[in-house]
């Protein structure tokens, strides 16, 4: 199986094997006998190398969503909460979740409207648009080896334990999401839609239908890291107390440029746009030039938000 054709970006080689997995126990079956595996879920936000990956890759297609009335975290007395828990496979459509929420009239989810993949890959990557993050609302996250509380997942900027894989678990050396558990509050359901549609409105002037754009490359910079002397260039730059990564990459003259037929939207300098047949080869050298000139420009190293698979640091 060509990565290709399974990634939103359409770039990535050959995997090793590929399997779809539909229930907890093939995937139980699967990593036991196969200890060095990626698992991915949607195949959004992934750089793939041209080599591909030399080992099992697991799509995950265990979906399913359900809610309570009142639900409390593990090891915690049970307390009456205003709103309802909606607990998610990870193998669902993260749209399916944001959908399910603002029908069923539960609010903190409705700004992720749009972003593109599943609710495991949304956590795994602490997935945010419009000043709201997919960990806002989450109490517990079961996993193949444990159920960890929130506060267990060490959530931060588009990062959490299972993306800096920290936890020694059971299965090879990954931590595998199975079921996440949100708590959220009451709200009308015309209300949230009505914010959705706002926010999916601009989502699709960046991201028009069709494009094969991993979203944003690179990170944004969270201000209060920054040097004193920067921040007082950049003050009016800052949205949701970050940096935007695309205003640095702009400044060193991104927008518009190409490579082969990976483009930088002349829209948006954080904006690494496949046209149709590019190579990984080329978006990878293409980032990371520019990751390269904000660093000989600014003092600051840029980081990407997307995976990169067999391919090395951009720096």
């Amino acid at each position: 199986m060509l990565m290709s054709k399974i990634t939103t970006l359409s770039i990535g080689g050959p995997a090793k094997d590929f399997k779809v997995i539909h229930t907890e126990q093939e995937l139980i079956d699967l990593v036991k006998k196969n200890p060095d595996f990626l698992i991915i879920g949607g195949g959004s936000n992934l750089l793939v190398s041209d080599e591909g990956v030399d080992k099992l890759v697991i799509k995950n297609d265990i979906i399913g969503i359900s809610t309570s009335k009142a639900i409390h975290p593990r090891g915690e007395k049970m307390r009456l909460h205003l709103g309802g828990g909606i607990s998610v496979k990870s193998g669902t459509l993260l749209q399916d979740l944001v959908d399910y929420s603002i029908a069923h009239g539960f609010s903190g989810l409705q700004k992720l409207t749009g972003i593109p993949g599943t609710v495991g890959g949304a956590v795994f990557g602490n997935a945010g648009a419009y000043g709201q993050t997919i960990s806002d609302h989450i109490l517990e996250i079961k996993t193949l080896n444990s159920v960890l509380t929130k506060k267990e997942c060490k959530f931060s900027y588009r990062d959490s334990i299972f993306k800096k894989n920290e936890q020694a678990p059971s299965f090879g050396s990954k931590s595998i999401i199975l079921e996440v558990t949100f708590q959220l509050e009451n709200a009308e359901p015309a209300e949230l839609k009505k914010e959705a549609e706002a926010v999916l409105a601009k989502r699709l002037i960046k991201y028009p239908p069709g494009i094969k754009c991993p979203g944003s490359f690179f990170k944004n910079i969270i201000a209060e890291t920054l040097p004193k002397e920067i921040l007082e260039k950049i003050s009016d730059k800052i949205i949701y107390g970050k940096l935007p990564a695309g205003a640095l990459l702009e400044e060193v003259g991104a927008k518009g440029d190409f490579l082969d037929n990976i483009y930088i939207a002349d829209y948006h300098a954080n904006l690494f746009i496949n046209k149709g047949g590019g190579s990984a080869r080329a978006f990878y050298n293409l980032a990371k030039k520019y990751a390269l000139a904000v660093k000989q420009k600014f003092g600051i190293s840029l980081e990407p938000e997307v995976q990169l698979i067999n391919l090395p640091p951009l720096q």
